[in-house]
């Protein structure tokens, strides 16, 4: 009996090597789920092998349950409630958010393990089936410890059966508790990894440098953008942002183009629509392709006109006290914006959020089309309050505009109020403009615009934090 049962699994899941590698390095990092396993197991002796039965059935591709024959007797409860879970339309609905992905098979593990523990604790018929698997786990361990032919070891293996039975009775006679328990869990996962695939494509964290973080570092991440109330809020905004900051490069990049003129030439993408009805003719196949040879076609000259916004982007954020709130929250997902254009372009960003001039500055800068994650979480979070001064992030500015990586850079100051530049500064900053070619953008929320316009090449009056049209004007001027 010892010997068979060697040959049977404690999983209900076939995989492989690869696939336990998998598990073992969300596992190793996923505090949460390991805690999970530990405090289940009270309730349910078999939860570790559940736990990963549940990973392997979401990472895998194709995942195949074991048949009850392979299966060890203790273990035909995780069996039968992977079974049900498999057979469900919504648990392949769920697996499109896992599969091949660490990350959300983790997760999906931790929500359906979570859930299905709670169903365990809740239901009397669950409950009376998992304190027989238990009971047989305990008697198992006891019988492995002792020579087969002795008769206590027999005692042990004869009472292993009997609660093994008696859990085939209880889940035989309760089918639809099974299935009931497995479509809850299927529910909560689903919303759970829902919810965190909203932030990771609002954020734009779905490629990139997120994709290399290891498991706890984007568990961490999405923790936290999920917690707090600001984040949840900026989250929403920040998808806007980045859609509208998408939608404009597009506008900019179709207006870069201008008809000229007719011309000869052998760009097929630029051919006239008349040139192609040659090929629809035998006659007239041959000569086309000698058009195209001596570069005869008829074609549209385009001209590419010349605009600014190629160089690196300065984003400037004002966090003094009156900025908290639903201004901060608009000011960041636009610099997210800013930030979202630059590493779609391969542009170098940086970014200071200022306050008074007593207060040190908190600035960052993202490598060319890079966008750290670490980085854009250290932009939402930080926050100096205080009064307002602009010197202090214009000279920072400044300075990074007289090294080499944000020569001809554009900048973005965002603010809700107004202060005086000294007339020494503000001599010293049109010497740089003229010098360096570089623009000065200003977003301005519900104040006088008088001192901006002495030295911003354009200033916007926001009224509406609502209003988009703004936004979309400076990320087509950017």
């Amino acid at each position: 009996m010892k010997q068979t049962n060697k040959k049977l699994s404690r999983h209900t899941v076939r995989h492989d090597v690869f696939d336990r590698a998998a598990y073992d390095n969300v596992f190793v990092q996923s505090k949460e789920l390991q805690a999970m396993v530990t405090n289940g197991g009270i309730l349910l002796a078999t939860v570790g092998e559940l736990s990963a039965d549940i990973f392997f059935s979401l990472y895998k591709t194709m995942p195949e349950l074991i048949p009850v024959r392979e299966v060890m007797p203790e273990y035909l409860f995780n069996q039968a409630q992977m079974a049900k879970m498999l057979e469900s339309p919504a648990y392949q609905e769920l697996r499109q958010y896992t599969q091949c992905d660490e990350f959300g098979a983790g997760l999906g593990s931790k929500a359906l393990l979570e859930a299905l523990v709670n169903q365990l604790q809740e239901d009397v018929q669950l409950r009376q089936a998992v304190q027989k698997v238990n009971y047989a786990v305990e008697r198992k361990r006891e019988a492995e410890l002792l020579d087969n032919h002795t008769e206590e070891a027999q005692r042990a293996l004869a009472a292993v059966k009997a609660a093994m039975d008696d859990v085939k009775a209880v889940l035989a006679s309760n089918q639809s508790v099974v299935r009931k328990a497995g479509d809850s869990a299927i529910s909560a996962a689903t919303l759970e990894l829902e919810a965190t695939e909203s932030v990771i494509m609002a954020w734009g964290l779905q490629q990139g440098e997120f994709n290399r973080l290891p498991y706890d570092k984007k568990a961490n991440l999405i923790t936290i953008l999920r917690g707090q109330q600001k984040f949840r809020d900026m989250t929403k905004l920040v998808g806007r942002m980045r859609n509208i900051a998408a939608a404009s490069r597009k506008v900019k990049l179709e207006q870069r183009l201008e008809l000229h003129s007719i011309t000869q030439g052998s760009d097929i993408n630029h051919m006239l629509h008349q040139e192609l009805l040659s090929l629809r003719k035998p006659s007239l196949k041959l000569d086309f392709y000698r058009k195209m040879t001596e570069r005869q076609l008829m074609q549209y000259d385009l001209r590419q006109t010349d605009y600014r916004g190629q160089g690196p982007v300065l984003a400037l954020v004002d966090t003094s006290g009156s900025m908290r709130g639903e201004r901060e929250v608009w000011s960041k997902a636009v610099a997210v914006g800013l930030a979202e254009i630059a590493e779609r372009e391969r542009r170098a960003f940086g970014y200071a959020l200022f306050a008074s001039k007593h207060r040190e500055l908190i600035t960052d800068i993202f490598p060319a089309g890079k966008r750290p994650p670490d980085k854009l979480l250290k932009l939402a979070t930080e926050f100096l309050g205080g009064g307002t001064d602009y010197e202090q992030p214009l000279r920072w500015a400044m300075q990074q505009l007289q090294t080499g990586g944000f020569a001809k850079a554009d900048v973005v100051l965002i603010t809700d109020g107004e202060c005086r530049l000294s007339d020494v500064f503000l001599q010293e900053l049109h010497k740089l403009k003229a010098e360096k070619q570089f623009r000065i953008y200003s977003l301005l929320i519900g104040s006088s615009a008088c001192e901006l316009k002495l030295w911003s090449d354009a200033v916007w009056h926001i009224a509406d934090l609502l209003d988009e049209s703004i936004v979309k004007e400076l990320f087509q001027k950017i």
